[in-house]
């Protein structure tokens, strides 16, 4: 019998993290099936519209889980800490100004399955409660492996993303080819919508890199403590954009745990639901409450 990724796992287990190897199945607990993912605990259990504007694309609602659901998931979750990131107010000023004063906050985000998972995680539900008097919705705009290189051709940004008038746009995962393409889909949404406030966040999940091997880690091509982190923090000031360093929190938690990594996946890329609050989380850090 297989532990469910989210259940505790025995102390041993817990407690004994091997010798640390690039391949992080070699002392992995968890065993992923050859295809597809390990079947979900808790399915979302909120129904939102979903529609394909195109092959491979896909658009949602979020959040896509409850609150009830969360506290399940929550309660059940390996605890860990990590650093609160510091909230970065400067370029969100009407995002916050709604948040705290109420009125409508439409966030979107887009880009790959990482960014699905992240929205997945009902963050927004959760941001709903720290901020009552705010009314959110969120959408969702993904394809697998999707980066700025993809949606800033096709008029996908024209057509998909404009229209529906979002106050803040998220752009995060693991599938960014270059930050010249995130500039160019920033240029392309402030083009429709000039208020728009955007914010860009490094990626978490989604590689073979170890998190428990900062040296790995800082490889990896979407990562905040690598090279590609610098220049997006470089990019987001330069375009007035707001900056989340997702992976160091993400690593943080998982480190702090004291279990092996993929207790949070469901296959070797993608975060399972517990993976995914701790993602909420850091979103939620960001964005929390602070004395003006």
């Amino acid at each position: 019998m297989h532990h469910h990724p989210c259940a505790s796992i025995c102390a041993s287990l817990a407690l004994c993290v091997p010798m640390l190897r690039a391949d992080m199945l070699k002392d992995s607990p968890v065993k992923f099936p050859d295809k597809g993912a390990l079947p979900s605990k808790y399915p979302p259990d909120v129904k939102t519209p979903r529609e394909s504007p195109e092959k491979d694309y896909s658009i949602f609602g979020t959040p896509e889980r409850s609150l009830a659901q969360l506290a399940k998931i929550r309660a059940e979750m390996v605890k860990g800490t990590f650093t609160p990131p510091p909230t970065d107010w400067q370029w969100l000023p009407r995002t916050r100004q709604t948040l705290t004063e109420g009125g409508d906050l439409h966030i979107l985000a887009f880009g790959d399955s990482i960014v699905a998972d992240t929205m997945r995680s009902a963050w927004l539900a959760k941001l709903g409660e720290a901020y009552p008097k705010a009314k959110i919705i969120g959408t969702v705009y993904v394809r697998g492996g999707g980066g700025c290189q993809h949606y800033k051709d096709e008029q996908r940004i024209q057509k998909n993303i404009l229209p529906r008038k979002p106050d803040l746009v998220f752009i995060g995962g693991i599938s960014q080819r270059d930050v010249g393409a995130i500039r160019e889909c920033i240029h392309q949404l402030r083009a429709g919508l000039p208020k728009l406030e955007i914010l860009l966040a490094s990626g978490a999940f989604g590689s073979n890199a170890d998190p428990r091997l900062p040296a790995e880690l800082a490889k990896a091509p979407h990562s905040g403590s690598a090279p590609y982190g610098a220049e997006l923090k470089q990019l987001a000031a330069g375009e007035h954009c707001a900056y989340l360093d997702m992976t160091t929190p993400w690593a943080e938690y998982l480190n702090s745990a004291k279990v092996h990594p993929h207790i949070f996946y469901r296959d070797r890329v993608h975060a399972n639901e517990c993976g995914e609050q701790i993602l909420s989380q850091i979103l939620l850090e960001f964005f929390r409450p602070s004395a003006p």
